[in-house]
């Protein structure tokens, strides 16, 4: 049978919703933010791992955030997108070799 009234979803089928979709995010947006962890992990100095999850956590959130503004303008081409700041922020921050290092 086909509904013709109004769809309605459940408290649990909107936390359902929401939680594929933020899953769904942090997933698409890997390819950067997984660049931004490895350039934290270079830059740490003390806690080498504890900086990656920070720059991760970091490029996560800049990465999703550009990918829902994006999204609403262009699709899915908001995904690509979404990558480009947290990717501009990785070759930002990337360290340089110093060249009278030994």
């Amino acid at each position: 049978m086909i509904p013709l009234g109004a769809v309605e979803f459940t408290p649990a089928d909107i936390a359902l919703l929401l939680a594929i979709l933020t899953f769904g995010s942090i997933i698409l947006a890997l390819p950067a933010t997984l660049t931004l962890a490895w350039v934290g992990y270079r830059r740490g100095t003390l806690r080498k791992a504890a900086n990656a999850l920070g720059y991760w956590l970091g490029g996560t959130a800049l990465s999703v955030a550009t990918t829902a503004v994006a999204g609403a303008h262009v699709g899915w081409f908001a995904v690509p997108i979404g990558w480009i700041p947290t990717l501009l922020l990785a070759v930002a921050l990337n360290p340089r070799p110093t060249p009278n290092a030994s």
